[in-house]
């Protein structure tokens, strides 16, 4: 949501951090977010402003680490845009991205040794017969009344496939709260045990626990689990 303060000052009030830094960047940049409708998205491009129609919201959650928008520009094309995590986003990219993935890759590893929190956007154009067909797809997916969800995610996986990677990738700095080093200093003294479980990178998840006092040099092996179903934690849980 955008408010404009009675000095002309634009600012945002977003429902994470993330969201806010990325419009608020996106704005210096000549890319305003203006409003928002159920139907519509309005922003100042360069100037001009545009509205574009939206047709669909592919939603996230922590499975799919991911999540898209489709919509229609003022002149009838059809765009998905799509941001998420690089490790499942690069995986749904056309072939024709293998050089700048390897390259955007080198750059997300950066990010993520620095602590930043990263995401990878993508796009894909639709023709109006892909666009029909899929919508029909998961307007059954959306009103069946069994096996909803998974019905969902499969329409969302046929549809998030070879993207293009031209929008590049962000990295967003997470302040930690004041007082969090001294706090976990104070549990680690009182012999109290701390697991973290992130949907971050490993690097930006390590960079993070060096930075409140989590881990320190002194630590001889960081134990990681990264198991991703029941049974492989279990597993990795019983090695260790």
């Amino acid at each position: 949501m955008s408010e404009e303060k009675s000095e002309g000052e634009l600012v945002y009030k977003a429902q994470s951090p993330d969201e806010g830094a990325l419009v608020t960047a996106a704005r210096n940049f000549g890319f305003v977010f203006r409003s928002r409708t159920p139907g519509t998205i309005t922003t100042i491009e360069l100037g001009r402003p545009v509205t574009y129609t939206l047709l669909a919201i592919l939603d996230f959650n922590n499975i799919r680490k991911r999540m898209s928008v489709i919509v229609r520009n003022p002149e009838g094309k059809i765009r998905l845009y799509c941001k998420g995590a690089d490790t499942v986003l690069l995986e749904r990219l056309h072939p024709i991205n293998h050089e700048l993935m390897n390259i955007t890759s080198d750059h997300l590893n950066e990010y993520a040794a620095d602590g930043l929190r990263t995401l990878a956007l993508a796009y894909r154009d639709l023709s109006e017969d892909e666009w029909e067909a899929w919508s029909a797809s998961h307007r059954c997916a959306d009103k069946a009344t069994d096996c909803r969800e998974d019905r969902l995610a499969a329409t969302y996986e046929q549809i998030e496939q070879d993207m293009m990677l031209f929008l590049g990738a962000t990295a967003i700095e997470d302040k930690l709260q004041e007082g969090v080093p001294e706090t976990i200093a104070v549990l680690s003294l009182a012999n109290i045990k701390i697991w973290v479980l992130t949907g971050d990178k490993q690097e930006t998840a390590v960079n993070i626990g060096y930075s409140c006092k989590m881990l320190t040099d002194d630590m001889t092996e960081v134990f990681i689990i990264s198991g991703h179903t029941v049974q492989s934690v279990r597993q990795e849980l019983r090695v260790e």
